[in-house]
């Protein structure tokens, strides 16, 4: 049977029979560009079909800046949607900070109170494996999303982090040339995003012995970017170049109050950033990594609990925008704050949003 069709839930089961007998089979939009597979020999997974409702639960570490605000309320929003709610008989969530034993003990607790799947942000690519593993030998499903972790029990949902950092350099040696100086602003130290999106910089930076890079740790976050970017500012060097995960609005802000010229930026899809690009025309390159990748994260646990077969690792496709294509109102919003990650929706996944509905949602 094709994933985009309806299937038939056991009406005598008492969750389906609380929603009138019947629960609608999952759809991913356009399958073929939402459920592309990580390498071309990722393997099919497929779980024990389990009749729903289910717990589900959020399994968080960081909640240090806006994306991850945004993405848990893009969570909650998610569960809460007409066609979604049927499916979701309990939604937790909590966030252990950047602490992996706190993380630890965050899963055991979801372990013992018996929810059905959990998905996971997580504060460490490995620091995590083996509670995912005991709890996927205790029948509950584990989809990890945005910092990865790297047991192969756990299905994987994500953006290629490797190649957004490699379009992000790739866009300032076309801007810069092959020498010069460029300002690396990293995100959280230690985390699998920050990793691979660095190890894919220093790949093509490394081509180049003309170009100096000098790290900076600016944890995704607007005013810890600001900080240490007029920091290194005050060094007196000059950069020809910033690449940047995030914090993107405090980094131009740091260039503006040292009354530096705004070099070519290659960063993240942060609403301030992508204001100053329309207002200021310097030359930027914008993707996202999206926080509705907390939604697709749980619309996959559902599908996979309903017995549909997924790849086992997930890429989903790099929302792009550079100075030439900003339009207001579709990928920046003059009205909405700076801090604001404006790839909100996952077109190809069935997924768009309301913003005000986001908005509202408690953290």
């Amino acid at each position: 049977m094709h994933r985009r069709e309806l299937m038939r839930m056991m009406a005598a089961g008492a969750g389906a029979a609380a929603f009138g007998g019947t629960l609608a089979r999952v759809a991913f939009a356009d399958e073929e560009k939402c459920l592309l597979p990580a390498k071309s020999d990722t393997p099919m997974v497929s779980w024990k079909k389990k009749d729903g409702p289910y717990k589900i639960a959020l399994s968080n570490s960081y909640i240090g800046n806006t994306w991850r605000t945004e993405m848990v309320q893009i969570a909650k929003a998610y569960t809460e949607l007409p066609d979604v709610k049927p499916h979701v008989a309990s939604f937790q969530v909590s966030s252990s900070g950047n602490d992996v034993n706190a993380q630890i003990a965050q899963i055991n607790q979801m372990i013992l109170s018996g929810v059905d799947a959990i998905v996971v942000d997580a504060a460490t690519p490995t620091g995590l494996n083996s509670v995912i593993d005991q709890a996927v030998d205790n029948g509950i499903l584990v989809v990890s999303f945005d910092s990865l972790v790297t047991t192969k029990k756990a299905v994987i949902v994500n953006e290629d982090n490797y190649e957004m950092g490699k379009k992000w350099a790739d866009f300032i040696v076309e801007k810069m040339g092959d020498s010069g100086n460029v300002l690396m602003v990293r995100g959280v130290a230690g985390t699998f995003v920050d990793q691979e999106r660095t190890r894919a910089a220093k790949d093509v930076f490394g081509k180049h012995s003309g170009i100096k890079t000098t790290e900076v740790y600016g944890d995704w976050d607007d005013g810890t970017a600001q900080k240490v970017t007029a920091n290194a500012l005050a060094s007196g060097t000059k950069f020809n170049g910033v690449w940047c995960q995030g914090g993107d609005t405090g980094v131009i802000r740091a260039f503006q109050q040292a009354g530096a010229a705004i070099p070519p930026i290659a960063g993240e899809a942060e609403n301030g950033f992508r204001k100053l690009a329309a207002q200021l025309k310097f030359p930027m390159l914008s993707i996202g990594q999206s926080p509705a990748l907390s939604a697709l994260s749980i619309k996959a646990a559902i599908a996979i609990l309903q017995g549909q077969k997924v790849p086992q690792a997930i890429n989903v496709p790099l929302p792009t925008a550079t100075t030439d294509t900003l339009k207001a109102g579709v990928n920046y919003f003059p009205d909405l704050p700076d801090s604001f990650f404006t790839p909100i929706n996952i077109v190809e996944c069935g997924l768009q949003f309301d913003i005000k509905t986001i908005l509202k949602q408690k953290v």
